[in-house]
């Protein structure tokens, strides 16, 4: 009896495995729809920009691969203007981006801005965004509690921030916001030149404390607020010492008053990112670019440093 068991049970198996396999077919990719490249446009406004830049792309889908594949864009027409002026960006080869100064067209609150992307295959894209007023930090709370963790067998005391930024919002319009966050440390890290020696090196490290609107508290006092933990590690196997920090130097916090173009792309990317779920409904990248992918958005930002103590 267990004999027959055990062979229907191989029987079963080895039918298994062939339906499987009759269920896997091999596709020509010539047959397939094709799917055109398009140009991806990254540029976020703000008057107080030192620089004017927009990253320019392109997607390009490979059958077999993960995802999309961009390809830098180098030889683009891109124009931004406020309906009167109009200035050229000039694409910086070492840095990746095309450029334009703003004191050639100046971004102030209220204006509305359009760029407009031409590429030599007469491809173009478009997209309008307007500049929202700056609103003040009214208060900004920060406080610290010491974390116990252990690294390689070892005790390490570590500290925790928690950064707190409260404003008004404005009442009777759609409003929204981004807050964030930079710490600037003093670390002590092992020598370049010699690992046997440790020196002092200045690292800053910026925390997003993410996106809100004023959906549910129109008129009201609005916060964000983020707990963050500073890198450290206990014996680098490759030295045998310690990377750690020495000291905090300030912390500067940052409250954008954006648009809603910037606000949703945001919002979506910080979505997109934090969805580790395989089986989760994925998260569309938001964009307002007519004819192709990205943002132009745009923000105006008040900032609060606080020198540590």
């Amino acid at each position: 009896m267990k004999k027959h068991i055990l062979l229907s049970l191989l029987i079963i198996s080895q039918l298994t495995i062939f339906s499987c396999k009759s269920l896997v077919k091999e596709i020509d990719p010539s047959i397939l729809p094709q799917t055109d490249s398009k140009l991806v446009v990254a540029c976020f406004i703000s008057p107080q920009d030192t620089i004017l830049s927009a990253k320019i792309t392109e997607t390009k889908v490979l059958i077999g691969s993960t995802g999309d594949i961009s390809n830098d864009i180098t030889n683009a027409s891109v124009k931004i203007s406020d309906g009167t002026k109009t200035v050229s960006m000039i694409y910086h080869s070492t840095l990746g981006y095309y450029r334009a100064l703003p004191s050639d067209l100046p971004i102030l609150s209220g204006k509305t801005y359009t760029i407009t992307v031409f590429t030599p295959d007469g491809r173009k894209v478009n997209a309008s965004t307007s500049v929202p007023n700056k609103i003040d930090i009214k208060e900004v709370k920060v406080d610290s509690t010491k974390i116990v963790d252990i690294q390689r067998g070892n005790q390490v005391t570590n500290t925790e921030y928690n950064v707190k930024v409260i404003w008004q919002d404005i009442v009777g319009a759609n409003n929204f916001y981004r807050a964030l966050s930079v710490f600037d440390f003093i670390y002590q890290i092992p020598d370049p030149k010699n690992n046997k020696n440790s020196v002092l090196s200045p690292v800053s490290t910026m925390v997003d404390l993410r996106t809100i609107d004023d959906k549910n508290t129109d008129g009201q006092l609005i916060s964000l607020n983020r707990s963050f933990q500073p890198f450290t590690s206990q014996g680098q196997p490759s030295t045998g010492q310690n990377i750690s920090v020495k000291s905090l130097q300030n912390i500067k916090v940052g409250l954008f008053h954006t648009d809603s173009h910037y606000y949703n792309y945001h919002t979506s990317l910080r979505k997109q990112r934090e969805n580790n779920n395989p089986f989760a409904e994925p998260v569309l990248l938001y964009t307002n670019i007519n004819g192709g992918f990205g943002c132009f958005g745009a923000y105006n930002a008040s900032w609060q440093e606080i020198k540590a103590k």
